[in-house]
């Protein structure tokens, strides 16, 4: 080997260190930055939410002392307090609903944001796919230079390099499209989710406001009724609806990256096993023609630790998600709550067209109605409770422990940073 090769081989491996160093800060910078959410998001919402759970069980309430003293003397119904607990509702609900709205707003701006950054979808495939191109390219330059040498004791060191080089290409577009599946899988789920709950929020608003008046022109009790129907269906298909539209999403977004760029399956175990074949050689004299061989070994082991890094940071991401979901969102509670709501206003219809003339026995329909519509919004009141309280207190401990998503992702970038002082030095 001449001088003349060793500067060559080892300019060449230094670019392809460097691009996969800058693809890799970059596929982090954009998960930390995609994903950021609002400050102080969890605790508005939650209020917001909590008012509206907690304006329905006013009403709910309300209706089972009303509804159950006039089911049996409906001269006994009165009307001020039903006309104070809907309004209350009526306030509530628009407070919900301006909640989701603000929200989808504010992923709105975010979005913008990202964009002028540089962090939204299109532009970081965009610069991906890029540093990919530099690295397929400089790939290839690598394997002309190393042919060179093809009948020499050091070929086998540079093409087990180059094997590894190949792989870490593999495990930069599987963490980029790990990350942009997530990010545009999840914004998509809360999206659709702010977007139903303010439509849900919106119906019932309505609803409320129809109730109100129907107290006095009792000829609206159907529409009311009919309002309330839509509302509850709207609240139990929700769930279902977001988390089968995520799922989907996520599938489709990695597999749409994976296809653009190119990608081999990348097999953790396959490259574990590879970093152990190049510690082996590393052990031997590489001499001083492929001094980037322990650079490249360097590289290797931090990649090596990217599934349990990413594993760590699912898991993480993965509570804090369930833990702050308000009850509407979960897949137990929300179609439960739904129901309730619905079945209420089943009950409701029923009773107003088949008992027009028989008054007792359409208010025992009103009454059983807010019975059930009762265990929904208590539900949902504790259930939200429950929900900030554990995501509070689930987010201390890992701040505590360095363990949040944020925090994990930025000791990873301190890492990345380590290990470009040394191939700097090359």
């Amino acid at each position: 080997m001449t001088s003349g090769f060793s500067a060559e081989y080892t300019s060449c491996t230094k670019k392809i260190l460097l691009a996969g160093i800058e693809l890799e800060r970059f596929s982090l910078n954009y998960r930390l930055e995609s994903a950021k959410q609002p400050k102080f998001r969890k605790v508005r919402y939650f209020l917001c939410q909590e008012a509206g759970a907690a304006g329905g069980l006013a009403f709910e309430a309300t209706g089972n002392d009303q509804f159950g003293k006039a089911r049996r003397r409906p001269l006994r119904l009165d009307k001020g307090a039903l006309r104070g607990a809907l309004a209350t509702t009526l306030a509530t609900s628009i407070i919900a609903g301006s909640s989701s709205g603000l929200e989808l707003s504010s992923n709105m701006m975010r979005a913008y944001k990202n964009k002028k950054n540089g962090y939204d979808v299109h532009s970081a495939t965009k610069f991906v796919s890029a540093h990919l191109s530099l690295i397929d390219d400089l790939l290839l330059k690598r394997e002309t230079i190393v042919a060179q040498i093809a009948d020499t004791p050091a070929y086998a060191r540079a093409v087990a390099e180059g094997q590894m080089l190949h792989s870490l290409r593999g495990s930069f577009v599987n963490e980029y499209a790990t990350f942009n599946a997530d990010t545009r899988s999840y914004l998509l789920y809360q999206n659709l989710f702010y977007l139903l709950n303010a439509s849900y929020n919106t119906v019932g608003a309505i609803a409320a406001d129809v109730a109100y008046r129907a107290v006095a022109r009792p000829h609206l009790n159907g529409t009311a009724n009919i309002l309330f129907i839509t509302s509850g269906a709207i609240a139990m298909v929700t769930p279902i609806v977001t988390t089968t539209t995520e799922k989907y999403m996520r599938r489709y977004a990695y597999r749409s990256i994976e296809k653009q760029m190119h990608a081999t399956k990348f097999d953790p175990d396959e490259f574990a096993v590879l970093c152990k074949g190049m510690e082996t050689l590393d052990h031997s004299s590489a001499g001083t023609m492929m001094p980037s061989f322990p650079v490249t070994n360097r590289m290797g082991v931090y990649t090596a630790s990217n599934t349990l890094f990413e594993n760590q940071l699912e898991s993480e991401t993965k509570v804090i998600r369930k833990f702050e979901k308000v009850a509407l969102q979960t897949g137990l509670l929300g179609p439960v709550i739904g129901a309730t709501l619905m079945t209420q206003g089943i009950l409701g219809t029923n009773g107003y067209y088949k008992y027009p003339v028989q008054p007792r026995r359409q208010l025992a329909q009103y009454y059983y109605g807010s019975v059930g519509g009762t265990v929904g919004t208590a539900g949902a009141v504790v259930a939200n409770a429950v929900s900030l309280l554990q995501t509070l207190s689930y987010e201390h401990k890992l701040s505590k422990e360095n363990r949040l998503p944020r925090q994990l992702i930025q000791k990873r970038l301190q890492h990345l940073a380590e290990i470009e002082k040394t191939v700097m030095a090359l």
